[in-house]
């Protein structure tokens, strides 16, 4: 399932996207000539950078961006803002949930919806319930169990004690762990 239209990141103009490629090469370029945290030239860039993206980055994500991402998806996630959503629909929980499950997005856009999630649903820890929920539900016998588009949100809305309004009864097949923050 596709995610909502409503729900998708808004795409930076050309211009700003130009400016934040050409800011990140020069962090890395600096970063790779062993300059470091301390260095003024990449804080100044840093917070260049800072000025145009959807949330503050610091140092280290630079520094350790090419050990978990590509340059390419590190510039979009720049991008992506944290949203909530007050009308939030039940449809379009599970539409998220169904993006994040089925892989339909870039890494980028996987983080997006998952920040979705996150932000609408504060502390459910929806990336725990999707992708290790032998720790959400705090039993190692769990990891493998495959749970609906419905059940996790019906999960993350208990949870963040969030019910969305026109949230069907939804089954929730294993018990909600009391020790859960």
């Amino acid at each position: 399932m596709a995610m909502p239209e409503r729900l998708k990141p808004t795409p930076p103009m050309p211009k700003t996207n130009a400016l934040m490629k050409d800011l990140l090469e020069q962090i890395l370029d600096r970063i790779w000539d062993n300059q470091g945290r301390e260095s003024p030239e990449i804080n100044a860039l840093i917070q260049q950078w800072n000025s145009h993206a959807g949330r503050p980055f610091e140092f280290h994500e630079f520094l350790v961006m090419h050990s978990h991402t590509s340059a390419e998806n590190f510039l979009r996630t720049a991008f992506h803002q944290k949203r909530y959503v007050d009308d939030l629909s039940f449809d379009e929980a599970c539409a998220v949930a169904d993006f994040i499950c089925q892989c339909e997005g870039t890494e980028s856009d996987t983080d997006y919806a998952l920040g979705l999630l996150e932000t609408n649903f504060p502390e459910a820890n929806a990336s725990d319930l999707i992708f290790w929920p032998n720790a959400w539900f705090d039993d190692e016998d769990l990891l493998h169990i495959e749970l609906s588009s419905a059940q996790i949100i019906g999960y993350l809305m208990a949870k963040s004690s969030r019910p969305l309004q026109d949230a069907p009864p939804i089954t929730l097949p294993y018990a909600i762990p009391q020790n859960r923050s």
